[in-house]
């Protein structure tokens, strides 16, 4: 018998969708586009695969749809909004699962988060629902977990539903400095640690939820290249899976590490530095993500552009408003219409409204 606070699972659950199940091969990405104020999808080819027919609430998030739905479709499914109401389409422009959620994430580990009634609980690729929904809040599943809320309070489940680490926490770590900040991305371990806070310090805990590295700093980001940042008297540094300090608190701001370099802010601006704590690029732009891809988003002058691992311009800041590279495009806007361009910074798909 599953105690009080034990997740309810739900294998006997109905399908939640119209009978077409997709597998876990990756197929091609696709990307969201506008026109006329309707969404479509084009590939990485920029040509149309699904013709503009979703009447979207985007609310400012076509980067972050254009993540997700990036992601996602790598994935055979990713989540489309219509009518008000959440389903998931297949990468031939089929609603592979009907639009029967509140809200939904991308899916992950075979699992995606969906709201139902107010509460989230979780799916599977072929729209049953896995387990039942009763969680405040949800993110994704990532090596094999993810996390839940219950009354204020963060733990784990596992893919079956059962809890890995009850809910304690009073918040979790997430991802990367992006340009995304989704469900996707928040309470997730990386390298077998997760960041935790606690009585308003953060630490870090393993599988177990035990904290290996007790919580004493001001705010965490999570381990990636096995670095972390951590902010401490107002200063951003990063320590090491030991808990030992990698780069000295020094900098105003950090981002997490991606090909071997986390954008960093100083007095003059944001720049990269390598593990050492050296800068790589030196501070000089007015905002930076971390990289992604080989590529970083920085704005300049009040306009966004893309560097390489030495700093310099490959695509030159000409952008209002900049996401990270998923496969070969990334989603950029010019005034209110969203376009994409290629490495070199052609457009594949010019901005469209």
């Amino acid at each position: 018998m599953l105690s009080p606070n034990e997740p309810v699972r739900s294998e006997a659950s109905p399908p939640r969708s119209s009978g077409i199940i997709i597998g876990e091969t990756p197929t091609a990405q696709l990307y969201p586009v506008l026109q006329n104020g309707r969404t479509g999808f084009i590939n990485r080819h920029g040509e149309l695969v699904v013709p503009p027919q979703f009447c979207l609430n985007l609310n400012g998030r076509f980067r972050v749809l254009a993540a997700l739905t990036a992601r996602g479709s790598s994935a055979g499914l990713f989540p489309v909004e219509t009518a008000g109401l959440w389903g998931y389409m297949n990468t031939a422009g089929v609603m592979a699962i009907d639009p029967d959620f509140e809200e939904a994430g991308s899916f992950s580990d075979g699992m995606a988060p969906v709201k139902i009634s107010g509460k989230w609980g979780f799916i599977n690729a072929g729209g049953r629902v896995t387990v039942n929904p009763q969680f405040d809040d949800a993110g994704a599943f990532s090596e094999g977990f993810a996390s839940v809320k219950v009354d204020n309070k963060w733990g784990f489940i596992k893919l079956d539903g059962s809890y890995m680490v009850r809910p304690q926490f009073d918040d979790l770590t997430g991802g990367r400095w992006s340009a995304l900040d989704t469900k996707s991305s928040h309470g997730h371990f990386s390298g077998g640690f997760a960041g935790a806070k606690v009585n308003e310090k953060w630490g870090y805990i393993d599988r177990t939820g035990t904290f290996v590295i007790l919580p004493q700093y001001d705010a965490a980001q999570s381990f990636f290249e096995r670095l972390a940042g951590v902010k401490v008297d107002g200063k951003w540094g990063f320590i090491r899976e030991d808990g030992s300090i990698a780069i000295n608190p020094q900098f105003e701001d950090a981002g997490g590490f991606g090909g071997r370099l986390a954008p960093a802010k100083s007095s003059a601006g944001w720049g990269f530095v390598d593990p050492t704590g050296t800068w790589v690029a030196n501070p000089q732009f007015e905002d930076a993500y971390s990289f992604f891809n080989e590529m970083a988003a920085v704005k300049m002058n009040g306009k966004w552009g893309y560097v390489d691992a030495s700093g310099n311009y490959t695509i030159t800041p000409r952008f209002d408003e900049a996401g990270e590279f998923e496969g070969d495009l990334a989603p950029v806007r010019l005034s209110e219409g969203w376009g994409y361009v290629d490495r070199k910074g052609v457009y594949v798909w010019a901005p469209t409204v």
